[in-house]
């Protein structure tokens, strides 16, 4: 029997209006007691990744846009900013009076009141580094259309996307992508037996470097032109499909 390695998309994939429906549930499960290995691929840090998600039993985590791959109980790749960068990168969004969070993988911080996902609040990358000097930060969000010049900017220094309504950045040379060839290569496992599944731009990368590419019915038309396999829409199981039509029912 081929052995697949899935990678799931949360928000829009698995996760839709905060919810998870019960056939993809059934069919992740269903993967695994037939041997193969499902893998949450976001760009969400490990810290903000909704209970509800951690519930399901996975075989791995690939968090942050590629910057973090536990595999298993294990860590097997991480990567993050340098403290003062980070500094520097929120100093520059908070003076200019612009909500900035900053994801990292055991702390979520924001300029921003209290949130559940975000639940640290500061005022400056002083704070920042007084506070968190050691933490592994490799990613920022931010709630705000970005100039054209600061897109430019952040695309030639890290990896950027800039979505309807938000933008968001990591670690420049990681993405969904490099954290599928990551796993590959340390499971051991031929890269044609990889199956990204996703709806958003960030999805990209990683639905065109896998063996097969599953995208979500509500998805925009250039993630679907790239897709093998169209399903539902992601309230519907559209993973549960994708799923199925790989391995059977």
């Amino acid at each position: 029997m081929k052995k697949y390695v899935f990678f799931l998309d949360i928000d829009g994939t698995l996760l839709n209006n905060n919810v998870i429906c019960r056939k993809n549930r059934q069919a992740i499960s269903h993967a695994r007691e037939l041997g193969h290995l499902v893998f949450i691929n976001t760009a969400r840090s490990s810290f903000i990744i909704p209970q509800k998600v951690r519930s399901i039993k996975f075989d791995g985590y690939v968090t942050s846009m590629g910057c973090n791959i536990i595999c298993g109980d294990r860590q097997v790749y991480g990567v993050s900013f340098p403290v003062a960068e980070a500094a520097e990168i929120f100093d520059y969004f908070n003076k200019s009076g612009r909500i900035v969070h900053v994801e990292g993988e055991d702390v979520s911080i924001s300029n921003e009141a209290e949130t559940d996902l975000f639940p640290v609040k500061i005022n400056s990358g002083e704070e920042l580094i007084a506070k968190y000097p050691d933490r592994h930060i490799p990613k920022f969000f931010v709630p705000h259309i970005l100039t054209a010049e600061e897109q430019k900017k952040l695309r030639k220094k890290y990896t950027f996307y800039q979505h309807k309504n938000y933008a968001e950045f990591c670690v420049t040379g990681n993405t969904k992508a490099t954290g599928i060839k990551r796993v590959m290569d340390y499971l051991g496992i031929d890269m044609k037996y990889s199956v990204a599944v996703g709806d958003s731009i960030n999805d990209i990368e990683m639905l065109e470097c896998a063996g097969k590419a599953v995208v979500m019915g509500n998805a925009p038309e250039e993630v679907k032109q790239i897709a093998d396999i169209v399903t539902c829409p992601a309230a519907d199981g559209g993973v549960a499909e994708g799923i199925y039509k790989i391995i059977g029912k």
